[in-house]
């Protein structure tokens, strides 16, 4: 084949490939966003001179130092409540223009408060404006995320999300379920408003699953309850294994960092399926009306 010939088929194996690339992104936009974060690492961005795990976009320093004010005591409380020190230290990405945070953090959404992936936790840049109430607990729930994920092997499989989910709020004293108390979770439980413990993905707040769809008043944003309602009780019934089984939880903690069987880790722990301690955890609930 000559010069020109083989330049020809490369040139065509280039279009093959960009083509085949774009119908790709067309058909699964989850390829797109995650290929958009590879590309926009938070740990490419100017980090923190008093914190050089904090790495910030230039308009965001004035969030990334208060973000450095609270993170030493948000790593100390992830790391008493997971029972040990993070693997390695995270990287904190702080945002201040929307358009960049749903380009990094793998969702393409710039509508989520926090995002953690590959040892990052990615801070949306409402938590510096108007939701600035919510910075101290978004930050300690992604990285109660990040510390879990940092000490299991590569490509083991996840635990189911009710338990990460409600790890992470528990850990963060509610944080990503704000607006929804123990209280309230707890009396709907009582009415018969209990998430179900299962393999369901949490990322669709829509499909978790509830033994009744809670009641949502006039204006109310029902997948924000949905989500909120789901992880407060998840997080309760995860410090309420805790409290009666101590070394039992401890047990649990190492094997799913370990990567192993979830199922068979969380009978070993506590004589039982989650569905069958979570039934217990009910009844406690009712006697304690």
């Amino acid at each position: 084949m000559s010069v020109a010939g083989v330049m020809k088929a490369v040139a065509l194996a280039a279009l093959a490939l960009v083509a085949a690339l774009a119908v790709s992104f067309t058909i699964r936009p989850g390829l797109r966003a995650a290929l958009l974060a590879e590309l926009h690492d938070p740990a490419n961005l100017p980090a923190l001179a008093s914190d050089p795990r904090i790495h910030y976009e230039p308009k965001a320093r004035i969030c990334a130092q208060a973000v450095a004010a609270v993170l030493p005591a948000a790593v100390a409380k992830v790391e008493a409540e997971h029972g040990r020190p993070f693997s390695k230290p995270p990287i904190i990405g702080v945002y201040d223009d929307f358009n960049a945070y749903a380009r990094a953090n793998g969702l393409g959404d710039s509508d989520v408060a926090g995002v953690s992936r590959a040892g990052r936790a990615l801070l949306s840049p409402a938590l510096c404006k108007n939701e600035v109430s919510r910075l101290t607990g978004v930050l300690t729930h992604e990285l109660s995320h990040i510390h879990l994920s940092g000490w299991r092997p590569r490509g083991a499989p996840r635990p189911p999300q009710w338990f990460t989910e409600g790890l992470a709020v528990m850990a963060s004293d509610g944080g990503a379920a704000e607006g929804v108390s123990d209280a309230d979770a707890e009396q709907a439980i009582r009415n018969g408003f209990s998430v179900i413990l299962d393999w369901t993905p949490w990322i669709n707040f829509a499909a978790i699953p509830f033994a009744a769809e809670p009641p949502c008043d006039k204006g109310c944003d029902v997948l924000s309850l949905r989500q909120r309602l789901a992880y407060r009780q998840a997080a309760l019934f995860i410090a309420w294994l805790r409290g009666r089984e101590p070394d039992g939880f401890s047990r649990l903690m190492r094997s799913v960092e370990r990567g192993e069987n979830f199922d068979a880790a969380f009978k070993a722990a506590f004589g039982g399926t989650p569905w069958e301690r979570w039934k217990d955890f009910s009844l406690s609930l009712q006697a304690s009306r």
